[in-house]
């Protein structure tokens, strides 16, 4: 789908907004429900961001292969995500299988296999393809249209093969949140007895 300079700033602006219920999701340990047709198969990368130094969370798509994961920069090599493993490509994985591995980014360069994986995520994407891609059945659609797909003229979409490393215990992964629900379920219980309480309390009065 090939965008104006205000289209991209504008869907920029919605995956902002986008990715930030996603990674409340994965943080309050629901990670594992975003790996399905319908939402797509999605991971978090987590990178340290080229200028200042943080470390950066996104919700990526993605396909997995033999020790490696791949995704696709969406906006091309001006994707933000892809420009901080261009500058550093040590990397953090969390996938719905509730692993949390280490990894390593580079860029997949050759074209016959950059195709495969982009048509491989693309299909794997759930509602996100269709919003992207509207008007090709990704599935079924020659190499050379799945080629030129991009964000706009002479920008295709990239391809960032992630090799997987260690396990990473400690904090700050994901489910980090995890204890808001019993907190959640103890207060919600308690709001129900000091109003049933009261109820009563009136009844009785």
């Amino acid at each position: 789908m090939e965008l104006t300079e205000s289209q991209e700033a504008r869907l920029r602006r919605a995956f902002r907004i986008l990715n930030r219920h996603m990674l409340l999701m994965w943080r309050l340990g629901l990670g594992w429900q975003m790996a399905n047709p319908l939402s797509g198969y999605i991971m978090v990368l987590a990178t340290t961001g080229r200028k200042s130094g943080e470390r950066r969370l996104v919700p990526l798509n993605f396909a997995e292969g033999t020790d490696a994961v791949y995704c696709l920069a969406g906006f091309g090599r001006t994707t933000h995500w892809l420009l901080n493993l261009q500058a550093d490509p040590q990397c953090e994985i969390w996938l719905p299988d509730r692993r949390r591995l280490r990894g390593r980014a580079e860029l997949v360069t050759t074209e016959s296999r950059r195709i495969s994986l982009v048509r491989e995520i693309l299909v794997r994407s759930g509602f996100a393809a269709k919003v992207a891609e509207p008007s090709l059945d990704l599935a079924t659609a020659p190499n050379e249209a799945i080629a030129e797909l991009g964000p706009g003229p002479g920008r295709r979409y990239e391809v960032v093969e992630i090799n997987l490393g260690d396990a990473i215990t400690g904090p700050g992964g994901p489910g980090d949140l995890t204890w808001v629900w019993p907190t959640a379920v103890v207060s919600g219980l308690g709001a129900w007895m000091v109003a049933r309480r009261c109820r009563a309390d009136e009844r009785n009065s």
